[in-house]
């Protein structure tokens, strides 16, 4: 059966919407709300704010507005009764029976739903392929690569068979439409009709999301075969750029470590997995993108770049930090020696090898520093004003005075030359990159005493009666700034509605939600009392009185200027009225 009407209300009131939105969010007490960075927009400094007591989130950058539900929803790709559930069972509720989340998905979630399970069966396909007899090559090769049973198990390893159709057969006999079949993109149609695999005599990953469901996978050539990796394609569950390998499991590490370790490939990962460091991650290629750097802002403050020592790695490492400096992130890089990659120098010196390597991991202006000299020198004022300018893109971005200090210094040192020179240099990098920036408007228009009035509506169903209906009554809403809000709010009690920000929030446009928000999250706002909110009605109303009396004053004007004695004497009769009116007021 359908979920009882009133159950989603009854978990919204116990969920804990700091501890929900803290799993995916790293949030910090900011007086009585909390902030982070934004989980839906790029973004170094925190414009998102949650208010535990109203249970509603608002970013000042990008908009990004709701409850709990609305977060879930928009960060784990469910319909509405599937976060309740989700909420539900992460508040410790029982969760009675409902109909399937699919009976009131829309037709996007429903091929999603589709494509999960395809991805479920793919995965089981391969993992019990790769015992077959024709797999024996794959498994020599995974033991010759130090890859343990546990992790076999743990990482989903599996064979695609060379067969050119194995998995298309066996998907079509799970009774999987073909339809869904050629939108996951692990079969493809033949001109001819029928569909044969995308994967074939490949090492196969399985490529999880964030809450550990398999959305894709790589495939690892095994002999010459071009590519190497191959990956699947971009489909309603898979964006590349937008994937971290091993983010599900090293999720819990990261946030105990307060760092992540970023390697570049699958076997990386696994090998540092297998060393013991459990915070590990892999960008799934060779350049990072800015949803990946937003996924690790959300998890830690910190990562650890240990990206392959060859050539692509090191431009891969140059080009990354430009945007883990963007996102915000301390970064350290760990070089290793040779032209070991992580699983190579894991398998040839071991695990404890590897681990004192990463506590030698260099700060990023050091290894900037050193960058600069390896690609410049220091034979020339030429050469020298080229690794400054080197440094500068990188500079530019840091939005830490000490951190630019500390690199002015260090490369004034290495490159000969006056440090105040190099300051000077970076300085006016960091301005110029200020100049470019606009910081998000987060004041609020609405009058205090009118953002007290707010809250006191939503803090008091006694408040909202009384309070509403004298304002209506007495026609004040025109005399607030914030009608548009009010008018809201009063609309939905006269409904029945409970007057939650959330549920308020979905009634405004844009610039209204705004001043909302600004409202809800003023760390200045005090607790208002009954006796504030009537001395303020009773200055509406004097306002809405001189108003009125302004506008007949006019009239009267106008009626002695055209010598309408009549009109001007009843006009007059109006002013006595609204003055005695005005003088009980006073």
């Amino acid at each position: 059966m359908a979920l009882p009407a009133d159950f989603a209300q009854h978990v919204k009131s116990a969920a804990d919407i700091v501890r929900v939105i803290g799993e995916t969010v790293t949030l910090k007490k900011s007086g009585s709300n909390h902030i982070g960075l934004c989980p839906f927009h790029q973004e170094k400094t925190p414009s998102f704010s949650v208010h535990a007591t109203r249970q509603f989130y608002y970013c000042f950058g990008c908009g990004a507005k709701g409850d709990v539900f609305r977060f879930v929803m928009e960060m784990e790709k469910v319909p509405f009764p599937e976060a309740v559930r989700r909420v539900a069972q992460r508040a410790g509720i029982p969760v009675p029976a409902y109909a399937t989340a699919d009976e009131a998905a829309t037709p996007e979630a429903r091929l999603r739903k589709a494509l999960e399970e395809v991805h479920e069966r793919a995965l089981a396909f391969y993992r019990k392929q790769l015992q077959s007899a024709e797999a024996a090559p794959v498994r020599e090769l995974i033991r010759q690569r130090g890859v343990t049973d546990e992790s076999v198990q743990g990482f989903g390893l599996g064979y695609a068979p060379t067969s050119g159709d194995a998995l298309a057969n066996f998907l079509s006999r799970e009774g999987l439409a073909a339809n869904v079949l050629e939108a996951s993109g692990l079969v493809l149609r033949r001109d001819t009709g029928g569909y044969f695999d995308r994967f074939r005599g490949r090492w196969m990953f399985p490529i999880t999301n964030e809450t550990g469901k398999t959305i894709a996978f790589a495939g690892r050539a095994l002999g010459s075969d071009q590519p190497k990796y191959l990956n699947s394609p971009e489909t309603p569950l898979y964006t590349k750029s937008r994937v971290l390998y091993n983010l599900s499991r090293a999720r819990e590490a990261i946030r105990k470590a307060g760092a992540a370790l970023l390697v570049e490939g699958y076997m990386d990962a696994i090998a540092a997995w297998q060393a013991g460091i459990e915070n590990v991650i892999a960008s799934c290629g060779t350049s990072l993108t800015e949803p990946q750097v937003h996924l690790l802002t959300r998890c830690a403050p910190e990562v650890i770049v240990s990206y392959d020592p060859d050539s692509a790695g090191v431009a891969a490492t140059d080009r990354s930090l430009g945007l883990l400096l963007e996102g915000g992130m301390s970064v350290r890089i760990l070089r290793l020696p040779g032209a070991l990659d992580p699983d190579q120098y894991v398998r040839q010196f071991g695990a404890e090898a590897y681990k004192a390597r990463l506590t030698e991991a260099q700060p990023v202006f050091r290894y900037l520093a050193t960058r600069a000299l390896e690609l410049h020198g220091t034979a020339s004022p030429e050469a020298k004003l080229a690794a400054v300018n080197f440094v500068l893109p990188f500079v530019a971005r840091v939005p830490n005075k000490l951190i630019r200090a500390e690199l002015a210094a260090d490369i004034a040192q290495k490159i000969d030359v006056s440090t105040g020179l190099v300051w000077e240099a970076f300085r006016k990098a960091a301005l110029d990159r200020r100049e470019q920036m606009q910081a998000p408007a987060t004041g609020s228009r609405i009058p205090n005493a009118e953002a007290m009035l707010i809250r006191l509506l939503l803090d008091s169903e006694e408040a909202c009666k009384d309070i509403g209906n004298r304002l209506e009554n007495k026609g004040l809403l025109e005399e607030l700034e914030g009608r548009t809000i009010v008018s809201a709010l009063l609309g939905m009690i006269a409904g029945g509605s409970i007057p939650d920000v959330a549920s308020l929030a979905d009634r405004l446009d844009e610039s209204q939600q705004r001043l909302l928000a600004a409202v809800v999250f003023d760390n200045e706002a005090r607790p208002v009392s009954f006796g504030e909110i009537n001395t303020y009605i009773l200055a509406l109303d004097r306002k809405r009185v001189q108003r009125q009396r302004l506008s007949l004053q006019h009239k009267i004007q106008a009626a002695q200027k055209s010598q309408d004695s009549q009109l001007a004497i009843e006009l007059l009769r109006e002013q006595n009225e609204l003055d005695k009116e005005l003088a009980k007021l006073l």
